[in-house]
């Protein structure tokens, strides 16, 4: 028999807050919008069905949010160089996330260029309101 811990309600929080932070602050730097709609629709970074998923304990949840911050992180670094140990690290992590459920179907290469079109009219996506009230 073996004891798990189910992951917190603020772990569960924070993977869709990473989430979000890729759909909006990652991807437009590198897709078109109509690419990162594309990819909404088609359920990335969504757990699958698959038999093998994403069962919510806590060691789970926090090495999803782990490889979710290290791709950032990769992704994010400005003077990032194509260096075969990003890439590698880049890799080992798309390959953790798929294991644990979260659709993730991209190479290191498909980031290898960022998107200028996207850059020059950085439109926000899927922006959640702080309140209700136009002002």
């Amino acid at each position: 028999m073996k004891t798990v811990f189910s992951s917190t309600e603020e772990q569960e929080q924070e993977i869709a807050s990473l989430v979000s932070r890729f759909y909006e602050s990652v991807f437009p730097k590198y897709f078109t919008e109509s690419e990162i709609l594309h990819f909404r629709k088609i359920g990335v970074l969504e757990p699958n069905q698959s038999p093998v998923t994403y069962l919510a304990t806590l060691r789970d949840a926090f090495q999803v949010m782990t490889c979710l911050q290290v791709l950032m992180s990769i992704l994010d670094n400005k003077k990032r160089v194509m260096e075969p140990k990003s890439e590698e690290l880049f890799q080992h992590n798309i390959t953790l996330l798929n294991e644990y459920g979260i659709f993730f179907p991209f190479y290191y290469d498909h980031f290898s260029s960022i998107n200028h079109e996207a850059n020059n009219d950085m439109q926000m996506l899927d922006i959640q309101v702080a309140n209700q009230y136009l002002v």
